[in-house]
């Protein structure tokens, strides 16, 4: 069994969503535990899902972190929140039948998120060195209004870089782009659709599958085949009968009405493949996964499969064949779903280009340096760091 950790308003708000949707079928007053901790440096979203529903731990402070990652890694203070976070973690892990690893939500470039996040990473990581990890971030918008965020989310990605199993990766711009291919609105997105999409996501890998937990260690030998290239894109595509679905459905942003299974399955394949960038389909993949939920004959999930096939062409020297997972069972009140995890030319790299890019820029002008200094961070670490995401973006050049 996995844990999760909710780090910073992102993590939180995200998990929050998965949480809800995790507690369709649960008991009615909602109090069913969850093996999932909460971390943040301000109490208002931790409280508003600790008073919803049971947790492993809650860990909150009255002050944030200055949307400054070293100041989420280095202050003082963080030891002690450091301390209490795996304490919680240890006590959890004691009472699961079989701990596989941790899976932290958390955003790219924030301060707690971020930086506290990469100081929880590290940490886990060299108490439970054996155990699987997995990071789900979130990139903040090119055109964000935080001069810190190229820094921030370079420091990010060089943490899990060095301690992180696999990495799914998302950014702000292309999940909006997502809520209005989904919705097929042409006004603004909000904040909670958005979230909302995240967590659908990341729900039709993590919740489990004919009450079997999510297999973290094979997740990672299926998709991340090489300790250089971790980042995986996951997106899930939902369907529904007509006369099945619910208004508290809602919740779900990538969801099809069907009039049966197999033609709700190959809509929702078909809506997926065409929501990924189109680079991203037409470049080399080195790690595929399939999960379908829900009644589907064998001809629609040999359909599916090819679909997958032409649309993430695998590298003549990796497997060809696509990991694929069955699950009998629907997911939430739905009648079935399709996962898609790819690890290939995703949004994370050219993302991860122009973080390059635009933070050289900024160090070679010795801006905002003076931030980061203060909490320890000195201008060599900038350069190593700028050295060590360019190593991961050549890695991803190399596949072709």
């Amino acid at each position: 069994m996995s844990i999760s950790l909710c780090i910073g308003q992102c993590g939180n708000q995200v998990g929050a969503e998965l949480l809800a949707l995790s507690q369709h079928g649960a008991a009615a007053d909602g109090q069913t535990h969850r093996p999932c901790i909460l971390v943040d440096s301000e109490p208002k979203v931790v409280g508003a899902i600790a008073d919803r529903v049971s947790v492993a731990g809650v860990h909150v402070e009255q002050s944030g972190r200055g949307n400054n990652w070293a100041m989420g890694y280095h202050q003082t203070t963080n030891i002690a929140l450091t301390a209490r976070v795996l304490e919680s973690l240890r006590k959890e892990i004691e009472v699961v039948d079989c701990y596989r690893g941790a899976i932290l939500l958390h955003s790219l470039a924030g301060g707690t998120g971020a930086g506290l996040g990469s100081r929880l990473l590290e940490a886990i990581r060299d108490t439970y060195p054996k155990a699987y990890i997995l990071n789900g971030c979130i990139a903040p918008s090119l055109v964000g209004d935080s001069p810190l965020q190229n820094y921030n989310a370079l420091f990010t990605l060089r943490h899990l870089q060095t301690y992180s199993d696999a990495i799914l990766y998302k950014d702000n711009d292309d999940v909006a782009r997502l809520v209005a291919h989904w919705r097929g609105a042409t006004g603004g997105v909000s904040l909670t659709e958005m979230n909302r999409l995240v967590a659908g996501d990341w729900a039709g890998l993590f919740l489990p599958s004919d009450k079997r937990p999510f297999d973290l260690g094979s997740f990672v030998t299926q998709t991340c085949p090489m300790a250089s290239a971790k980042f995986v894109d996951v997106r899930t595509a939902y369907y529904a009968q007509r006369p099945r679905s619910k208004p508290s459905d809602s919740r779900l942003v990538a969801l099809l009405p069907s009039t049966d299974d197999d033609a709700g399955l190959a809509a929702a394949t078909k809506q997926l493949v065409a929501s990924y960038p189109y680079a991203a389909t037409q470049s080399p993949c080195i790690g595929r996964h399939i999960h379908v939920r829900g009644g589907a004959t064998a001809a629609s999930l040999t359909s599916v499969v090819k679909a997958i096939e032409r649309a993430f062409p695998a590298p003549d020297w990796a497997p060809q064949r696509i990991a694929t997972t069955v699950s009998l069972a629907p997911p939430m009140t739905m009648s079935g779903a399709v996962t898609v995890s790819a690890n290939g030319q995703t949004n994370a790299i050219p993302m991860l280009s122009t973080f390059v890019s635009r933070a050289a820029q900024q160090l070679h002008a010795k801006a905002y340096l003076h931030w980061y200094k203060k909490y320890g961070v000195e201008e060599d670490y900038f350069h190593e760091t700028l050295d060590a995401c360019l190593d991961v973006v050549d890695a991803y050049s190399n596949l072709v």
